[in-house]
């Protein structure tokens, strides 16, 4: 029986083990000890820790010796806390399912009369008060005790009493999600069934065989009978037997039905009956495919980026393979089974090998399509197997579209490709004559300048999470145009400290943003532009976000108490300060700003280029960092030290 049962009795319940530790306790037993059930099963507690009795616990002195429940004993007793009260209790052994549980186990179950007493206390004074009512009573008290010797109210009072024990555990069955019923040795379901059972095994179970229930295949209900006789007759351990019967239930719907069995024991503990506990474990079940196939896809992934070479070729391969597949279907008169077992097995194997699952699956469903058609070569079968093969090309072309970026363009795909180190590229470019070298560098050493700032977007989200903002994706402009990577890598890293900014110091919270008549969304802006106009090319990068701007008067503050002379500057040349090495206007260092450091950074990797950094900003408006710097078409000249 699994301890959790216990959960809505209203009584409190103790399990402890054979060292006394409390296991299990529901929530009127911790009620009781003015305890959580969590700390009481955490800290290992007895019940001689919890409650000081008055007197000895039949049983609990030697626990072994208890093998049946030992009569209800009154006794009174206080906690650590102060309270006093008064309980009746009577202790058991107990054998749970629960895996939480030892496997040799008691359970205490307390009464507690402390309100009763109370109460009696208080009518007993008052009764007192009136002594010919005191009389009555003790004549209706003599009357009763008549009846009681009575045989007849004493079965109907034993009856009443089964009766509500029985109301008790079908209210506790039903209240249950798993499904629970009994069978006897003769295979008949008896009348205990949980209410659950109705939707669990779709019937009322009461009064049908166990094999009829269970929807065991006529062919194998002798072997089930057999196995019943085997359980009821205990030549083995329950145990062993249990994992023998059937482990699942057919569902007309599908769900996915785990059937478990316990013995039911009478007196001498002889087998009574077997408990059947059937549990749907369907979203279980979805939940381990599902864990599977994301096993699976990140297995693939791994595996494209390790076997680029020859994922290549099976690309090439299995659309030849896809294209014999679709003119043998539908231009050749007669199939030729063997040719097309060969094809879609190929494909099967090659799917399998790079971890696409759902284009195996097709193949292997189109192989047995194959092998039902050779049986029996209809008209129907040879549609279905038709069908079948040709998704083969549909699930290939999913996983094509759904892999786009790990895979490359179809031009990447369709032939063959080789990677080099740039240095290896740097120096043929140095042997070309100085007309080819341009057009060389512009091919194969340059690439779009916005990959170079993708890295940033999910920085941001992050930072804007954190934050409690909440912010737009930043939007890109002129991400096409093309660089030389190596001569600019200083300063786009540079650029995580303008981003940072943006979000930190620009971008609002929400309430403030409406409060402004703004989005709540805050904006960020990324625009890159190439002016060719004069003789020297320039590229200019521009990060401008919507957020509050830039305060002038809180950076002259900072200054002044720098003791930085700013007499006769303008606004915008203030702002200007923000690039000075380790100036901030925060007071506080937290783990994005506060240190002065960044901005500098930026400016310092524009001046190493020969170019410049500034910012623009209004109040409650927004900020534009710039920057400008030249168009390098080779890399720049180390500078050397100069000699003392």
């Amino acid at each position: 029986m699994d301890s959790k049962l216990f959960d809505t009795l209203l009584e409190p319940i103790f399990i402890f083990n054979q060292d006394k530790v409390i296991t299990y306790c529901n929530d009127p037993a911790a009620l009781l000890c003015d305890l959580s059930p969590r700390k009481i099963m955490r800290s290992k507690l007895t019940l001689e820790k919890l409650f000081h009795f008055s007197e000895e616990i039949q049983g609990l002195k030697d626990l072994t010796q208890v093998t049946d429940p030992t009569p209800f004993q009154e006794v009174s007793f206080t906690i650590e806390s102060g309270k006093v009260g008064k309980v009746q209790l009577t202790i058991q052994p107990f054998e749970s399912s629960d895996s939480a549980s030892p496997a040799s186990s008691w359970i205490a179950f307390f009464r507690d009369v402390t309100l009763e007493e109370t109460l009696q206390k208080k009518y007993r004074a008052e009764l007192e008060q009136k002594e010919d009512v005191i009389l009555e009573l003790q004549k209706a008290q003599l009357e009763l005790e008549r009846y009681s010797k009575n045989l007849e109210i004493m079965v109907q009072e034993r009856t009443q009493e089964i009766q509500k024990l029985n109301q008790l555990m079908g209210a506790m069955l039903d209240s249950l999600g798993e499904a629970f019923f009994v069978f006897d040795s003769s295979g008949d379901c008896l009348e205990v069934f949980s209410k659950a059972c109705e939707t669990i095994i779709e019937t009322k179970p009461s009064g049908y065989k166990i094999w009829d229930v269970l929807k065991v295949s006529e062919s194998k209900v002798p072997g089930f009978k057999q196995w019943m006789l085997t359980v009821f007759g205990e030549m083995l351990p329950f145990e062993d037997l249990a994992g023998l019967g059937p482990n699942q239930f057919s569902h007309s719907q599908g769900h996915h039905i785990r059937l478990e069995y316990h013995p039911l024991r009478g007196t001498a503990s002889k087998m009574d009956g077997v408990v059947v506990v059937a549990t749907d474990i369907s979203k279980l079940v979805e939940a381990q495919a599902e864990a599977a196939k994301e096993r699976a896809h990140a297995k693939m992934i791994v595996t494209l980026i390790q076997q680029k070479k020859q994922i290549t070729s099976f690309l090439q391969e299995t659309q030849s393979q896809l294209a014999e597949l679709q003119q043998e279907f539908e231009t050749v008169k007669t199939l030729d089974p063997e040719n097309l077992f060969r094809n879609l097995h190929t494909l099967k194997g090659g799917a399998a090998v790079f971890s696409i699952q759902a284009m195996a699956d097709q193949a292997h469903q189109a192989e047995t399509l194959l092998t039902q058609w050779k049986l029996k070569p209809t008209k129907a079968h040879f549609e279905e197997l038709k069908e079948s093969a040709l998704s083969i090309g549909t699930q290939f072309r999913n996983f094509m579209i759904q892999n786009e970026s790990l895979l490359g363009s179809a031009e990447k795909r369709n032939q063959r490709w080789l990677e080099l180190p740039a240095a290896r590229l740097f120096q043929f470019q140095a042997q070309l004559p100085d007309s080819m070298k341009l057009p060389f560098v512009q091919d194969f050493l340059m690439e779009p300048i916005g990959d170079f700032f993708l890295q940033y977007q999910e920085m941001c989200r992050s930072i804007a999470e954190n934050e409690m903002k909440r912010l737009a994706p930043i939007s890109f402009h002129g991400s096409e145009i093309p660089v030389l990577p190596e001569a600019y890598l200083a300063l786009f890293s540079s650029f995580i400290h303008a981003y940072r900014n943006s979000v930190d110091h620009g971008i609002e919270i929400p309430a403030e943003r409406e409060s402004s008549g703004k989005s709540e969304l805050g904006k960020i802006e990324t625009f890159f532009d190439l002016d060719t106009t004069g003789s020297q090319a320039w590229l200019k990068i521009e990060i401008r976000d919507d957020g509050g701007g830039v305060d002038p008067e809180k950076i002259r503050a900072r200054l002044l108490a720098k003791g930085i002379p700013i007499a006769g500057k303008s606004d915008q040349e203030i702002i200007q300060h923000l690039f000075d090495s380790q100036f901030s206007t925060r007071e506080k260092v937290t783990e994005l700003s506060g240190r002065g450091v960044g901005l500098d950074a930026i400016l310092a990797a524009a001046k190493n280029l020969g170019g410049k950094a500034w910012i623009e900003s209004q109040l409650k408006k927004g900020t534009s960092l710039k920057v400008q710097v030249p168009y390098l078409t080779e890399l720049p000249q180390k500078k050397t030290p100069r000699a003392a």
